[in-house]
């Protein structure tokens, strides 16, 4: 970590001297990745249109689950240890809570386009600009998934009550909505998910289909949801703020378009991902547990409501403005 923060400092006394006189060609960024690789392609693709685009002046050096443990990205691009990383906010929601807001179980956003653009009003909203500049960080842009399925091993439930007493692995609301039925929850990061499963840590877990396949659960399991329609544990690649703001205006328009080109290759990825591990699914045997509207109804009024009005409550306790972000979220559907 000394290393680290020792080459954050020297990159940011680098970035400042830059502004406005030195050649841009000497801008070099370092990403932090992790995870499954579906989930990579956002920051890959993003790294991969700026060296491409920039004529040489600008490089961005991807690392996959090299330079930070996961849940400690947040502090080291705000330190300036390295400028680019994926945010999970549910990791640590108490850093960035009206962010959470995207964590929420059961929001009316049918497709990852949908999450996209609402996610960039909530990146628009004050409050939210406020909470990413007390870290000294800026979203760069959403790393979309796709809706959540639930994916475990023994007896398949065959209704929300089957989901009582499950170790279940759920890093967002969606969690939250589930325990509402006697889930019990239990915090494991992604890369830790085979082995808590394979252990018995676990019971299940909720996370993309890209994930499941990603990191083969559906060797260790005996079911998987379709349908559940649950939302999303929400990620956003961030910036360290004063490396960008550093950035010559030319660079700062190129991240937009590499926002626009990664987002496309991301919803690519995802969907390619779920439908090349389905084979696996019938060769290993997995019950496909099928989740209908109704349920998803129930789920959305007896479980969802009361893990909203439970969010806006404790950010009203902080001072917050949650009714109004949920409001944003929940009427802003494009």
């Amino acid at each position: 970590m000394k290393a680290q923060l020792a080459k954050g400092i020297t990159a940011g006394a680098t970035m400042l001297m830059m502004v406005g006189t030195a050649s841009a060609q000497d801008i070099n960024w370092d990403l932090a990745l992790y995870g499954s690789p579906a989930f990579r392609v956002s920051g890959e693709k993003f790294a991969e249109y700026v060296n491409e685009n920039s004529g040489g002046k600008m490089k961005i050096t991807v690392h996959n689950g090299t330079l930070s443990p996961t849940r400690e990205v947040l502090d080291n691009v705000s330190i300036g240890a390295f400028e680019l990383g994926y945010v999970i906010s549910s990791y640590h929601p108490g850093k960035n809570p009206l962010l959470s807001v995207m964590d929420l179980p059961f929001l009316p956003l049918d497709t990852m386009e949908d999450r996209v653009a609402v996610a960039d009003m909530v990146y628009e909203n004050a409050a939210v600009k406020k909470e990413f500049a007390s870290w000294g960080i800026v979203p760069v842009m959403t790393v979309v998934q796709p809706n959540y399925e639930v994916m475990g091993k023994g007896t398949p439930p065959e209704d929300l009550e089957g989901f009582s007493g499950m170790r279940l692995k759920a890093t967002s609301g969606i969690g939250n909505a589930l325990a509402s039925y006697g889930a019990s929850l239990v915090n494991v990061s992604g890369p830790e998910q085979y082995n808590a499963l394979q252990t018995g840590v676990i019971d299940a877990v909720a996370a993309t289909p890209s994930a499941h396949g990603g990191y083969k659960l559906f060797e260790l399991s005996d079911w998987y949801t379709t349908g559940m329609a649950a939302g999303t544990a929400h990620v956003t690649l961030v910036g360290n703020e004063a490396a960008y703001a550093a950035l010559p205006d030319d660079m700062k328009a190129l991240f937009q378009d590499a926002k626009a080109y990664a987002t496309a290759e991301t919803i690519k990825a995802q969907n390619n991902a779920a439908a090349d591990y389905l084979p696996d699914l019938e060769k290993h045997g997995l019950t496909e547990v099928k989740i209908s509207d109704e349920t998803i109804a129930k789920l959305r009024d007896e479980a969802a409501r009361p893990v909203w009005d439970a969010y806006v409550a404790d950010m009203v306790s902080k001072g917050l403005p949650g009714q109004e972000l949920l409001d944003l979220v929940l009427n802003a559907k494009p």
